[in-house]
């Protein structure tokens, strides 16, 4: 019995040993593991795997240490910075947990602007421990250089940076840290010696160049700026990126000879790069030369399908198809993504090309969604221009001309040499009526393509548009020596002539033009034109009458009649002409928006918004039919039909500043949620500065009681566009209800003297009665 019993704690001992040992060799299994995957670069489950060892050995600081590198590759700040902490706590003296503990910690008090005074407290007591062992340790100084900068002590940020450098000569960041310190120390000579001297030694460090390029930059040093970049990449042939970016500079500040001597050189130096001329048609594409990108891309296609490398050949599909779109070439575009996705049907960046091709070609049932979809693709891509500039394209095919804006903004943000996204913004603001900045935006491109047609052509109808006609005469005739075959150009002069009432003149050229292009309706507009201007309305409709039989019945001109008559005031013409259209293009939605409008002019709201109502039923994903209807809606106090109605079309195209705007102003009409209805507007006016979007954001402000907001916004509106009256009663309405009941009187007066629409009258007229 005693044997037995004293063999008792021994073989527990012995069990207990053995179960530590399986343990252990389970925890060092998963780090292993966790090794594994980091290495293929599946860092959530490396994370996984070092999570695991943790829970078999909790000591273990390797476990967390490497748990903690696995997270920040996963962007897990807080989870490394805990897992780091704890690695330095469980192993002091590894020099290499606690120099990532110290950049991340860095890292974090850098990027957060509350500066956290913990993470303050961490790094200075890590920093101390780096000094306090070796005095010229370079993770040591290296903090306490970069809180010294942090805390605007840069002269301190500079001693502590050069003694790190002196020692720890090869350290490019060390050299870029103390050029940074020297120039917030205003010493840029100081910098750019550093800088120098770095590259001297080391003429590898991009970095560094770039730094040197910034500085350059920063202090108007154009041609430093450039040759620091030559540098750079006659520095390091095999860096082919460093030609790309060289020629990019060079497209900036449209030296095109730098830019073909540079893609040139990067063309003739492939080193081995398997993305040569991905990047080459990606570098063309950029600078809005999507024509020779095509020429890299299909280069690349062909090298791709004789390497039987189905993945790149739908790369280099998708690159074509959206150069194609870029250039127009719609059905071009089309073609490339249908092939790309016969090799690889679950592609979701070709499907969302796709999707946003077919909205702009009228053939997906509706925008919302296929333009939903191509957005998408642009914000998992934010700097992405030219995936972004056919997102442009695609959204002026749909006649959504502020989201069209909105996203060539961003494009001639990222890049000013992109001339093509800046001739884009200017036939907006064509579009849109805007006249004097289209002429500026023509003009800017001249300066830099002083021989771009597309610009001059740009330039001479905005000038006539604002009535500056000799001049537009001058810039579209030097035009039409360059270009004599010019349709365009030609309908612009004879415009021209029909603007400085020389008649016979611009008839004599617009019936040329008709004999050479029957049907071109650009004339026959222009004819009709000078019959209203000669006061001769019913040989305006004869003419329109005759081009409709010799046509039969053509679509273009039923509408340009139907919209003739409604500018002759003969309303129930216009009507007939419409039903005509209407009858002709039964899918077509805009001859039933133009219907339900003209209705509203002859004052019969309820035949009016049965169009609207029938046209929402035809065309579901459109939100038009519903802003329009909720905007009548609302003109007969149907507020709560009408805030319906608005919502359907936001939710339809929720980024349209259009559909935010209608909505705001009708919750405030409403006094429905205005704090919801001022944001609505806010965000209307930040995505498209047009007057009347401004002009609901002083509204919501009015119904807010907010007055002095209101009145600072009415009153520009009024002063910048004095014959608009919808801005002269609003800015009456704001004088009545500040008190000011003398200034509202003759506001309300001269409102009335600009002939305001029936219902804005009766608003007027109401105030007016309240004031007496």
């Amino acid at each position: 019995m005693k044997s037995k019993s004293a063999s008792a704690p021994l073989a527990l001992t012995v069990f207990a040993v053995a179960l530590a040992l399986v343990g252990c060799r389970d925890a060092q299994t998963y780090l292993k593991r966790g090794d594994s995957y980091f290495s293929q670069g599946k860092f959530a489950e490396a994370t996984l795997n070092y999570r695991k060892a943790i829970q078999k050995e909790p000591s273990l600081g390797e476990g967390y240490f490497k748990s903690g590198l696995s997270e920040l590759k996963e962007n897990k700040a807080a989870e490394a910075l805990a897992d780091l902490q704890k690695a330095v706590q469980l192993m002091p003296d590894n020099a290499a947990a606690k120099t990532e503990l110290t950049n991340l910690l860095l890292s974090v008090y850098i990027g957060d602007q509350r500066h956290p005074k913990f993470v303050y407290d961490l790094m200075v007591r890590y920093s101390d421990e780096w000094l306090k062992r070796n005095p010229q340790s370079k993770q040591g100084l290296r903090i306490k250089g970069y809180v010294a900068m942090l805390e605007r002590r840069p002269e301190e940020a500079v001693v502590l940076f050069r003694r790190a450098l002196q020692n720890n000569p090869e350290d490019e960041q060390m050299a870029l840290s103390l050029m940074d310190a020297l120039f917030r120390d205003n010493q840029p000579a100081a910098a750019e010696k550093a800088g120098l001297d770095f590259i001297d030694r080391h003429s590898s460090a991009g970095d560094v160049y770039d730094a040197l390029f910034r500085l350059y930059s920063t202090t108007n040093r154009a041609s430093d700026a450039v040759h620091i970049l030559e540098r750079k990449a006659s520095s390091n042939p095999k860096q082919g990126d460093y030609m790309l970016q060289l020629a990019r500079y060079y497209a900036l500040v449209h030296n095109q000879s730098g830019v073909q001597q540079a893609m040139r050189t990067f063309l003739a130096n492939p080193g081995g790069d398997p993305a040569l001329h991905l990047k080459a048609g990606d570098a063309y594409a950029a600078m809005g030369n999507f024509t020779t990108a095509l020429e890299q891309y299909y280069a690349g296609l062909s090298e791709a399908a004789q390497k039987k490398n189905q993945a790149d050949c739908v790369k280099y599909q998708k690159r074509i198809a959206r150069a194609d779109l870029s250039l127009g070439r719609k059905s071009d575009a089309l073609r490339a993504l249908d092939t790309a996705l016969s090799h690889d049907p679950g592609d979701r960046e070709a499907q969302a090309l796709r999707a946003g091709l077919l909205v702009a070609n009228g053939k997906s049932g509706g925008s919302g969604e296929g333009v939903k979809k191509f957005q998408e693709l642009v914000e998992k891509n934010p700097d992405d221009i030219v995936l972004r500039y056919a997102l442009a394209k695609s959204l002026l095919e749909t006649g959504d001309l502020a989201a069209a804006r909105a996203q060539l903004q961003q494009v001639v943000t990222r890049n000013p040499a992109f001339l093509d996204a800046q001739l884009d913004l200017g036939d907006v603001a064509f579009r849109q009526g805007n006249f004097t900045e289209a002429a500026n935006a023509a003009q800017a491109a001249l300066e830099s393509d002083p021989g771009n047609a597309r610009a001059q052509l740009l330039q001479g109808k905005s000038l006539m548009r604002t009535g500056n006609l000799d001049q537009a005469a001058n810039v579209l005739g030097k035009l039409l020596k360059q270009n004599p075959q010019s349709l365009d150009i030609t309908i612009e002069l004879a415009r021209v002539e029909a603007l400085k009432k020389h008649y016979v003149d611009a008839e004599e050229a617009f019936e040329k033009i008709l004999a050479m292009h029957p049907g071109e309706l650009r004339a026959l507009a222009g004819l009709v034109d000078i019959d209203i201007a000669r006061k001769l309305p019913d040989q305006a409709l004869a003419r329109l009458d005759r081009e409709l039989m010799r046509s039969q019945n053509s679509p273009a001109v039923l509408y340009l009649a139907a919209l003739t008559a409604v500018r002759l005031g003969k309303i129930d013409a216009s009507i007939a002409y419409f039903q005509r259209l209407i009858e002709k293009s039964p899918d077509s939605l805009e001859p039933q928006l133009e219907l339900a409008d003209v209705f509203r002019l002859r004052g019969d709201s309820q035949r009016a918004m049965d169009t609207l109502k029938a046209a929402a039923a035809l065309h579901p994903k459109d939100p038009r039919p519903n802003s329009m209807l909720s905007s009548m809606l609302d003109a007969n106090h149907q507020r709560q039909q009408a805030e319906v109605a608005a919502k359907k079309a936001l939710s339809l195209r929720p980024n349209d500043p259009a559909a935010m705007n209608n909505l705001a102003y009708v919750m405030a009409e409403a006094g429905d949620d205005l704090d919801q209805a001022l944001k609505l507007a806010h965000e209307a006016v930040q995505n498209s500065k047009q007057p009347m979007f401004e002009d609901t954001l002083g509204f919501v402000y009015l119904r807010k009681g907010k007055n002095d907001e209101a009145m600072q916004i009415f009153d520009r509106l009024a002063r910048t566009y004095p014959r608009e009256p919808m801005f002269s009663y609003h800015l009456a309405m704001t004088y009545f209800q500040m008190g000011d009941r003398t200034r509202a009187k003759a506001t309300l007066q001269r409102t009335l003297q600009m002939h305001p629409s029936r219902d804005l009258a009766n608003d007027a007229e109401n105030l007016a009665e309240r004031l007496n």
